[in-house]
């Protein structure tokens, strides 16, 4: 449903106008006739008439509010449905949420006070009887025009007794901003889980900005896992030091060193602010054990213009690999090389008998590997025939390969050097593990399955009309349960649009996120945190030939490929103090090069389809995301412009095929949309605002559809919509996110 509801009549609810847009619903206005009273009446849209996961959790918060009768819960008047589509008549709130409030301004102490005590009151009397709302935030508190406090949004807290007997979460579900370290790593909770949401709540509330800010959902809740918060007085010299000790306490790592209840956490509040007012100096102290969690992180150096310093995560090496921390500035096409960063050399020379050897003996041991598993349906082994028949296509095709693209790909210089030599075999090499990969598909008994560890075949509904011509395949990354590990891992998944079939991307242990694929289709590069700290790897599109292009101490971020297929170009932290530095490292020999230096925090950074230009995230404070902009560097003459200049959180960009627009996430109304604008920062567009906050999209390789991150009650889902931000559909069930289309491959 959407504006055209406006002005009807449904089941005797008038819908007046609409106002909001929440993660999984609409929000309208509207006039309940047989009461002659104006009511909120939040309706599921179309996109997930057909998710009974999403159908449960729309009823599930109509089952747990009829639980709950509380001055400072929002009272529910009735459930029904509509044309297939749920809604849920409420209390009209008419003073909009603290969300809204947050954005007049800064919210005097006393009020702040005021709401703490109301939602606290409102969490303990949710506590007691057995429920966790998991999901606090501002705008999950609203306002009426007397003052009072309001919490909504129950539609995924969780019941005591449900499955258990201590309140837990199978998953992780809820808004990374404010969730828990323990509901981070998916650990189960208790009421203290909603301590640290309120007192994430009242750390914005009195400094006017989030403890942990980041491009991705992801990396806020890795910081809210390692990094110790920062302090508020960091923020803002004015905080009393009794009011930052009872924040401090409140965001505590471990939950048994926070308040034991949401209302002790008030209590605490007011005394603090009780004493300031008096002029009391007993609390005036800052937290020891506070200043001593800090003091266990290595303090950092601060930002150019940022507020000040922030801590390295807790896990980060005291001393990074040498590396090129001056100020370099835009770099021009020539590329300055930062020749102290070490250099990670992935093969070297291309040519002659030891590189043939030692593709063919790779390639045997990743068919052992990939291939040598026994089938489901018989426990058939791949056949010894089958495996010389390997062994003879493989290196015949290697063969074959260098020397068909030797002879014609077009040379940049006047013959063919080691590195393009270097590459020329790469590619061969990977198109030979191809071969192998459909080889022994065709060796197994047709019943057997895929041998790329599949994943399954997942129902989903049927595309509408105006997406069922949408082909290709997408990679992106979810959340998936293995047997091996305690608890789930991030790992890549790519996706048939026309099968709907999925299979996992194999590439050695740990988490990997965020792939990237290269132009030709051939490869696959992607972050994962495995060594400790976050490394660059590439793998071939089946995950075989899996090697590392990064290898420090630091966190290096969020690869993508330079048109040619030559370059991959990511974040580096290479102050250690999260203010990000764009560096490229050529695929061939491994060479590592600045590109993007001054001081800000640079991120997410795309080529141009003709590498002219590259697009990125930018701005001066870590932590404060409403300084983050777009900006574009012009390789050529190194010059570059920030394409958005505003007071809200603009990031996440990526350029069309054509090369003439840019899409990118930004702000509206208080939450994260889609929009696009062109290569000046003008004729600026809005595509999507909901439902779900977005935070990354890609546009498929002719330019027609687009896949867009959203996160719909804590969990990331893929949608796919039309170029111009119509139609979408939700296209994964089970998670996904960050999702790109794999280029065809020619002859394949």
């Amino acid at each position: 449903m959407s504006a055209d509801l406006i002005g009807k009549t449904i089941n005797g609810y008038e819908i007046l106008s609409q106002v909001g847009q929440g993660g999984m619903a609409t929000v309208y206005l509207a006039r309940q006739r047989s009461m002659n009273r104006q009511v909120a009446l939040k309706i599921l849209p179309s996109v997930f008439i057909n998710d009974e996961a999403y159908l449960q959790r729309f009823e599930r918060e109509v089952r747990i509010v009829s639980q709950l009768e509380h001055r400072n819960i929002v009272p529910v008047y009735d459930f029904g449905e509509f044309e297939s589509q749920p809604y849920i008549a409420m209390r009209y709130m008419p003073a909009g949420s603290v969300e809204e409030l947050l954005a007049q301004g800064r919210i005097p102490l006393p009020r702040v006070a005021g709401i703490v005590e109301q939602v606290a009151s409102a969490l303990d009397y949710a506590h007691q009887k057995g429920i966790l709302h998991r999901d606090l935030k501002p705008s999950n508190i609203l306002l009426d025009d007397g003052g009072g406090v309001f919490i909504t949004d129950f539609g995924i807290a969780r019941i005591l007794g449900e499955g258990s007997g201590t309140i837990t979460t199978q998953g992780v579900v809820g808004t990374p901003s404010y969730m828990s370290p323990e509901q981070a790593r998916a650990e189960p909770l208790d009421g203290r889980s909603d301590v640290y949401s309120l007192g994430v709540m009242l750390f914005e509330l009195v400094t006017g900005r989030r403890p942990f800010e980041s491009d991705t959902p992801y990396s806020i809740a890795i910081m809210h896992v390692t990094m110790p918060p920062p302090p508020p007085r960091q923020f803002d010299p004015d905080i009393h030091p009794a009011l930052e000790k009872v924040i401090m306490r409140a965001l505590r790592k471990t939950r048994e060193e926070r308040f034991g209840s949401a209302g002790e956490l008030a209590g605490a509040l007011r005394q603090s602010l009780d004493g300031i007012e008096s002029g009391a100096d007993d609390a005036a102290a800052p937290d020891e054990e506070a200043t001593s969690e800090r003091n266990q992180a290595e303090p950092v150096v601060a930002t150019t213009s940022g507020p000040g310093p922030l801590l390295a995560p807790a896990y980060s090496p005291s001393a990074a690999a040498t590396s090129d921390t001056s100020p370099a500035g835009a770099l021009p096409r020539a590329r300055q090389a930062a020749g102290s960063r070490r250099r990670h050399i992935w093969i070297g020379a291309a040519a002659g008998s030891a590189l043939g050897c030692a593709l063919l003996a790779g390639l045997v041991i990743l068919g052992a590997t990939l291939f040598g598993a026994r089938s489901r349906d018989g426990g058939l082994s791949a056949s010894a025939t089958a495996l010389e028949l390997v062994s003879e296509m493989t290196s015949a095709t290697v063969v074959a390969s260098v020397s068909k693209l030797a002879t014609t790909t077009p040379p940049r210089e006047a013959s063919i050097g080691p590195l393009q030599m270097t590459r020329l075999s790469l590619n061969a090499a990977a198109d030979a593990t191809f071969t192998a990969e459909a080889v022994f598909a065709a060796a197994r008994p047709t019943a057997t399955q895929p041998a790329i560890h599949p994943v399954g075949v997942r129902e989903r509904p049927t595309l509408i009309p105006e997406l069922a011509s949408v082909a290709g395949e997408l990679v992106y990354f979810a959340k998936r349960a293995r047997d091996d590990a305690e608890e789930p891992v991030f790992e890549i998944v790519v996706l048939d649009l026309t099968t709907r079939e999925t299979r996992r991307f194999t590439a050695g242990e740990g988490s990997s996120t965020y792939p990237r694929p290269s132009p030709d289709g051939r490869w696959i590069a992607f972050q994962s945190n495995r060594d400790g700290d976050f490394e660059i790897y590439v793998a071939n599109r089946y995950g075989g030939q899996l090697k590392r292009l990064t290898e420090n101490t630091v966190w290096d971020r969020l690869p993508a490929w330079s048109p040619d297929g030559d370059w991959i170009i990511y974040s580096s932290d290479t102050r250690r103090d999260q203010t990000l530095d764009l560096y490229e490292t050529r695929l061939a020999d491994g060479e590592t090069q600045l590109v993007y230096s001054d001081q800000w925090r640079n991120s997410h950074a795309r080529y141009s389809p003709d590498g002219q230009h590259i697009v990125f995230t930018a701005g001066p404070s870590v932590l404060d995301a409403s300084t983050w902009e777009i900006r574009l560097l012009d390789r050529e003459t190194g010059a570059s412009k920030l394409l958005t200049d505003n007071a809200v959180r603009d990031a996440s960009p990526a350029f069309s095929p054509d090369g003439q627009r840019i899409v990118y996430v930004t702000t509206v109304g208080g939450a994260r949309a889609l929009a696009s604008m062109d290569l000046s920062g003008g004729d600026r567009r809005i595509l999507y605002t909901g439902p779900g906050s977005v935070w990354s999209a890609n546009y498929s390789p002719d330019g027609r559809f687009i896949a867009v991150t959203a996160t719909v009650l804590g969990e990331d889902q893929l949608f796919l919509m039309d170029a111009k931000g119509l139609n979408a559909q939700r296209l994964t069930s089970s998670g996904g996110a960050f999702a790109s289309w794999i280029p065809h491959m020619a002859g394949r």
